[in-house]
């Protein structure tokens, strides 16, 4: 009797088909999730990228957000190569000097949007970058950047309307090369996590911030935020990461790995930039709506900023040396292709 009814609840069980919703994924990925709900970085790229690689693979990998951060915003990257988490997206600028050559996608003067620098910085990468060998111990995915950052005051510090006024401002800054625009601009860092922004303003603790405005809403800056400065050409931006455990990537079949780099890289560098502009276009009409007033640099204003950020370039293009990189034509190739996204 029991071998009779074993028998028949197997058969049972091949004959039941499989609903397409309950479908089991060959491999599960854990994605490391740090960034707070909602925040654009999350649903505007990396949530339709893993999508996107879970079709590219017919749903043989799925990749899934972690319920709570594994590690800190600066750990991201060391949490992939130690295999603690399978997949990682991060800010390269946490980790100061680490990885050299995704600077030029920050430096001023280079773009002013998310299109134009990530479609540069993976294509410099692809070109200039991969022999430098930076990225070891993972798969890099990816490589995208933010859209410009601006400077962005409270009400009580009044708005920025020269290099004047700019002089002791206390802003929070973020990593990367922020760290020393700020202070060579005549700024004091502030240096706390991006979701305490809303707090540190609105106590007072420091008179403004620089990020791109897709960051007003992520951050709930509404209310705290009063003026915005515009630099154009660029004032600044942010370089990110998505990188794979090498283990892991290893252990995928090679039809898998072909079909995750199909909707990475360059792909990934367009669905980033041309999410990220969305925001920002987004982000200005809920700021105008909620009474920010913006203001464009005026020519004195950026004389002074481009001649007190010069060596910030000249120091790229240095270390891009160090590293057996022809920096200056890199820089050149960049140029030519974020003109030609953004022109």
């Amino acid at each position: 009797m029991t071998f009779k009814f074993t028998r028949m609840v197997a058969v049972a069980a091949l004959l039941t088909p499989v609903l397409p919703g309950l479908a089991q994924a060959e491999e599960v990925l854990r994605l490391n999730n740090w960034l707070p709900p909602g925040h654009t970085q999350m649903t505007g790229i990396i949530e339709p990228w893993m999508a996107a690689v879970e079709k590219a693979t017919e749903g043989r990998v799925k990749i899934v957000k972690t319920d709570a951060s594994l590690g800190a915003p600066p750990r991201q990257y060391d949490l992939a190569v130690d295999g603690i988490a399978d997949v990682t997206v991060g800010v390269l600028g946490y980790t100061p000097g680490r990885f050299k050559m995704a600077g030029i996608a920050e430096l001023p003067f280079v773009g002013e949007s998310a299109s134009g620098l990530s479609k540069g910085l993976w294509t410099v990468h692809e070109e200039f970058f991969k022999d430098a060998d930076e990225y070891k111990g993972v798969q890099l995915l990816g490589l995208y950047a933010n859209a410009s950052g601006h400077v962005m005051t409270t009400e009580a510090a009044g708005a920025i309307d020269s290099i004047d006024d700019y002089q002791g401002k206390k802003f929070r800054v973020g990593g990367g090369i922020v760290q020393q625009v700020n202070p060579a601009l005549g700024g004091v860092n502030v240096a706390v996590p991006a979701n305490e922004v809303y707090e540190i303003l609105s106590q007072g603790v420091a008179d403004g911030t620089l990020l791109p405005l897709e960051a007003y809403p992520s951050f709930n800056l509404k209310g705290v935020i009063s003026n915005t400065l515009t630099i154009p050409g660029g004032f600044y931006s942010s370089a990110w990461f998505v990188v794979m455990n090498k283990a892991k990537f290893d252990s995928l079949s090679p039809e898998d790995q072909e079909a995750i780099m199909s909707v990475s890289g360059a792909a990934l560098a367009e669905l980033a930039g041309t999410s990220q502009d969305e925001e920002e276009v987004k982000a200005k009409e809920q700021m105008a709506a909620d009474g920010v007033v913006f203001n464009e640099a005026d020519e004195a204003f950026q004389a002074a900023v481009r001649e007190r950020l010069a060596g910030l370039e000249a120091d790229w293009i240095e270390q891009a040396g160090s590293l057996g990189v022809d920096g200056e034509a890199a820089l050149v190739r960049m140029r030519e292709i974020v003109s030609g996204v953004e022109n």
